[in-house]
């Protein structure tokens, strides 16, 4: 068995220590349940042959360097990517800078310097990947390099779900469309936003409505505006929190500010400056503008019936399972 108690972190394969390796590499955007399955076979294929098992991957996600105007957002900050990966099983992760002048690199010297540092005895991705410049680092040509530098190439078939591929960019497109309920199930948990709870107008607690407010992660894929229902968790508090979740520029208070402002059902606490996570399960509705004050609140009320409505419809049971399809349970 190997001797790695903790994965060692590192941002260079130089400081790998030096010694053979089962290795697998990708972006790993979100390390949904397609990650999960290639990183469980890895490391199934490591334990057999008692060598460490080691995940390269780069920060940040690659398409947020080559085109930035088109990305629509990550699934998963670094750090979470990063803690997810480390509670995989493996014995090491390489997390390489990716830079313009990185983004140069052809496969073969890549590979050259991964076989230096890192000693791969075989090296494990799915068939549609690809690195180096112009992604000529395809699965045949990383073949034909391994069979040069002495490793062998393992190309895994994508994880499909009622013949859909699991895929980064297919959960994002559903999150994008509003559909967190279908990405949590390629996901194998429910899309997660989070942040530091600030202060906001105050409008929410003076109509019976208090909310944590959370500026928008810029750099994860946007959620359409509109209700939620979704679970909120703190740092100080065990278990998930029901909650009812708004995204949006509140045009019924011509705020103009887009906020995430969580509603925690039956829960008065001074939160301000803590962390929140809120976990998306279910879209209610688009935003909306009220004639009032008095319209507003009713609808809040309609909302709050709603969400509990689904949320009690989920059992103890079902968050765990669709953790247990990934990772960690996030």
């Amino acid at each position: 068995m190997t001797d790695f108690a903790i994965p060692q972190i590192v941002d260079d394969v130089r400081d790998l220590r030096v010694r053979d390796h089962i290795v697998t590499i990708g972006t790993f955007d979100g390390v949904h349940r397609g990650h999960a399955h290639l990183i469980e076979r890895v490391v199934t294929r490591a334990r057999e042959l008692d060598l460490p098992a080691l995940i390269v991957t780069f920060e940040p996600v690659p398409a947020q360097v080559l085109r930035p105007q088109l990305f629509p957002g990550r699934l998963c900050s670094a750090a979470s990517k990063l803690d997810q990966l480390a509670q995989s099983g493996v014995d090491a992760v390489a997390v390489l800078p990716f830079t313009p002048g990185f983004s140069q690199l052809g496969p073969e010297a890549f590979m050259a310097q991964l076989v230096r540092y890192a000693r791969p005895r075989e090296v494990w991705v799915g068939e549609a990947f690809a690195l180096g410049r112009n992604r000529t680092g395809n699965v045949d040509r990383l073949r034909e390099i391994g069979r040069e530098l002495r490793y062998r190439l393992v190309a895994v078939p994508r994880l499909t779900e009622d013949d859909a591929v699991i895929s980064s960019s297919a959960i994002r497109q559903q999150i994008a469309a509003g559909h967190p309920d279908e990405a949590a199930g390629a996901l194998g948990r429910w899309f997660r936003l989070e942040g530091e709870v600030i202060h906001g107008a105050h409008v929410g607690r003076t109509i019976g409505f208090p909310t944590a407010n959370v500026v928008p992660p810029a750099e994860i894929v946007a959620l359409p505006d509109g209700i939620y229902a979704t679970f909120a968790g703190l740092p100080h508090r065990s278990g998930r929190l029901p909650a009812v979740t708004y995204i949006g520029t509140r045009p019924a208070l011509n705020s103009g500010e887009r906020l995430i402002e969580t509603h925690i059902l039956d829960f008065d606490e001074d939160i301000y400056g803590r962390w929140i996570t809120v976990d998306f399960v279910s879209h209610l509705r688009g935003d909306a503008n009220f004639p009032g004050v008095d319209a507003l609140v009713a609808q809040l009320r309609a909302d709050e019936v709603a969400t509990r409505a689904v949320l009690g419809g989920v059992s103890d049971r079902q968050a765990p399972a669709l953790a247990s399809a990934s990772l960690s349970a996030n």
